[in-house]
C-alpha cells in the first residue's frame, strides 16, 4: 500500500509503528509547522503587492536586456550600431559596443524614510501576502509569503573612445526611463536611477576600451508558497529518517 504526497510515494510499511497506528499525529505536526510559518511572517495593515508575477534579480536583469533589444528594434538600429549585452567584461575586441550588467550589492529590503540603502529598518522576515484554502488539496491551507530584496545593478557601457562611451551612457539613461513602466508591469517592484560610478578603462587586445557605468537601485520580491499539505508530506518523509 502507498500514500501519495506530491511527487513522492511513501510506503506505509516503511513508517514507524507509532505513526502507522496514529496517522493523525502527522497532521498535527503539519498544522503546527504551517501555523508557525504564518505566525512568524510580518503582517501589514495595508498589503501591497508587486504588479504582475514577481521577478527575482536574475529575471530583472533579463528584463533590462529585453528592454534594450526592443528599443533598438523600435529605433531600427543597424547591426553595426547595436550594443552587445553581456554579464561579463569584454574579453576581446569586437566591432559592436558592449553593455555589461553586474550585481554589486544585495541586501534585505529596507523601509521607512531616507534614501535607498540608508534606512536601518530591514525586512528580515517575509510578509504574509495572503492565506487561502489550498485549491489543489481540499481541507488544507496555503499561504503566500513575500520577501523583498534591495539590489544595486551596475550597467556599464563599453566603447573604443571616451566620446562613444559617454554618448552610449546617455542613450542608456533614455532607455531605462522609457521602460520604467515595463519593469513595474513585469513584476519588478522598483527601478530607480542611483547615480554614476567611476569611469573605467581596460585593455583588450592591446587596445584601450572605455567604460561608463550607471547604477540602478532595483527592488525585487521573492514569493514563497507554503502548503499545509506539502508540510504534511515532509513530516511523513522525515518520519522514515528519525523519530518525530
Amino acid at each position: 500500500m502507498s500514500t501519495e504526497c506530491g511527487i513522492s510515494t511513501v510506503r506505509t510499511d516503511l513508517l514507524s509503528e507509532e505513526l502507522t497506528k496514529n496517522p493523525e499525529r502527522i497532521r498535527v505536526i503539519a498544522e503546527t509547522a504551517y501555523n508557525t510559518v504564518v505566525r512568524n511572517a510580518v503582517r501589514l495593515d495595508q498589503k501591497t503587492k508587486t504588479p504582475g508575477e514577481a521577478k527575482n534579480i536574475l529575471e530583472a536583469m533579463e528584463l533590462i536586456k529585453s528592454a534594450i533589444e526592443d528599443y533598438e528594434k523600435r529605433s531600427h538600429s543597424t547591426t553595426d550600431s547595436k550594443i552587445y549585452v553581456t554579464y561579463e567584461e569584454p574579453d576581446k575586441l569586437a566591432n559592436l559596443e558592449a553593455l555589461t550588467i553586474k550585481l554589486v550589492r544585495r541586501e534585505p529590503g529596507m523601509f521607512g524614510q531616507g534614501t535607498a540603502f540608508e534606512n536601518k529598518t530591514r525586512q528580515l522576515k517575509p510578509l504574509l501576502r495572503e492565506e487561502l484554502d489550498d485549491p489543489e488539496n481540499p481541507g488544507y491551507k496555503r499561504a503566500v509569503l513575500g520577501q523583498y530584496y534591495d539590489n544595486l545593478l551596475r550597467l556599464t557601457c563599453w566603447a573604443r573612445t571616451n566620446k562613444a562611451a559617454n554618448e552610449r551612457s546617455l542613450w542608456l539613461e533614455t532607455v531605462m526611463e522609457e521602460y520604467s513602466w515595463f519593469f513595474a508591469y513585469s513584476g519588478v517592484n522598483r527601478v530607480l536611477y542611483f547615480g554614476r560610478a567611476p569611469e573605467q578603462t581596460i585593455t583588450v587586445d592591446e587596445s584601450k576600451i572605455y567604460g561608463r557605468s550607471l547604477e540602478y537601485f532595483v527592488r525585487t520580491e521573492k514569493l514563497i508558497s507554503v502548503s499545509e499539505k506539502e508540510l504534511e508530506c515532509v513530516a511523513v518523509r522525515l518520519a522514515n529518517i528519525s523519530p518525530i
